[in-house]
C-alpha cells in the first residue's frame, strides 16, 4: 500500500469503527502519523493477521477504543525518529506494546511507536 496521488500527508490503512465482522475492515486514508521525541514512524512493508486482532474486531477486547486501525506487528522502514534512536531507511520490527490497541497499530502504511519497542537488524527479501 504505497501512498499515491496529490495526498503526499495521507496514507492508507484499515479502520474499524465498530466491532463485527470482516466487513467492518474499512480502506481509509488518513493523516500519516506525525512521531514526537521517543517515538519512530515507520513505513510499513509488512504485517501480521493473528488471533488478537480477530477478538478486537469481534468486541472481545474490552477497552480498545473505535475507531481503531488493528495490527498489533509490523515490519518496515524508518521514515523519522525525531529523539535520534534510529536512521532515516534503518529496517525494523515492532510488535505488541499497545499496537493496535491503545494506539493505531499496524494495518496502514505507516506506523507510529515507541521508541523502546523497536528492533533494528531485519532483512526484506523482494
Amino acid at each position: 500500500m504505497a501512498s499515491t496521488g496529490t495526498e503526499p500527508h495521507l496514507m492508507k490503512a484499515v479502520v474499524i469503527h465498530r466491532p463485527g465482522g470482516p466487513e467492518v475492515l474499512k480502506i481509509e486514508r488518513l493523516p500519516i502519523p506525525k512521531p514526537h521525541s521517543g517515538q519512530v514512524l515507520i513505513r510499513v512493508k509488512a504485517f501480521g493477521l493473528n488471533r488478537s486482532e480477530l477478538f478486537t474486531r469481534q468486541g472481545h477486547s474490552p477497552g480498545v477504543p473505535f475507531p481503531r486501525v488493528l495490527g498489533i506487528e509490523a515490519v518496515g522502514l524508518v521514515e523519522d525518529a525525531p529523539g535520534k534512536e534510529f536512521e532515516k531507511g534503518a529496517t525494523v520490527a515492532t510488535a505488541m506494546g499497545g499496537m493496535g490497541r491503545q494506539f493505531d497499530g499496524g494495518y496502514a502504511e505507516y506506523t507510529c511507536v515507541p521508541a523502546a519497542q523497536v528492533q533494528v537488524g531485519f532483512s526484506f527479501i523482494y
